[in-house]
């Protein structure tokens, strides 16, 4: 018996610290930053960056994280040419609902390592809204011309 009432003040003590050292409530920050920015492309950029999206998609969303025998020349797609393949309500279900399965070039190969997450539940709509505009607007303005 005096176990289990060591082990319950242990963990009390444990909280307790953690609560006193613990930073401010995340949310409460992410909010703050998305304030600065002024235009929603900016905001969205605020979010690209806090998300972690620019680990696989690349700082300029060019991608090229390696995701070996993926259907997509063995990385991860960078996000430059969204608009071209996706109207935003179709961007904001993929950011929703991530991309489970990814295609494999060989297969018999190993399944890719890496997929896209889904966000829902842990994206504000604002935030969602942001990010969809801000990926639209990498779009490249000579993207006829030079990026082909």
């Amino acid at each position: 018996m005096k176990r289990v009432g060591i082990g319950v003040a242990i963990v009390l003590l444990v909280v307790a610290a953690r609560t006193q050292t613990r930073g401010s409530d995340p949310v409460a920050q992410r909010a703050a930053v998305i304030q600065e920015a002024t235009t929603p492309e900016g905001r969205g950029a605020l979010v690209y960056a806090r998300y972690g999206c620019a680990m696989c998609h690349g700082e300029d969303g060019r991608g090229g994280f390696p995701n070996a025998n993926s259907e997509t020349e063995g990385k991860v797609p960078g996000v430059v040419f969204a608009k071209e393949g996706y109207t935003p309500a179709e961007l904001r279900k993929l950011i929703l609902n991530g991309t489970p399965t990814i295609g494999r070039t060989d297969p018999n190969g190993p399944r890719p390592p890496f997929r896209m997450p889904g966000w829902s539940g842990d994206m504000t709509r604002p935030d969602l809204d942001n990010l969809v505009r801000y990926l639209i607007s990498l779009y490249p303005k000579d993207a006829g011309t030079k990026w082909r």
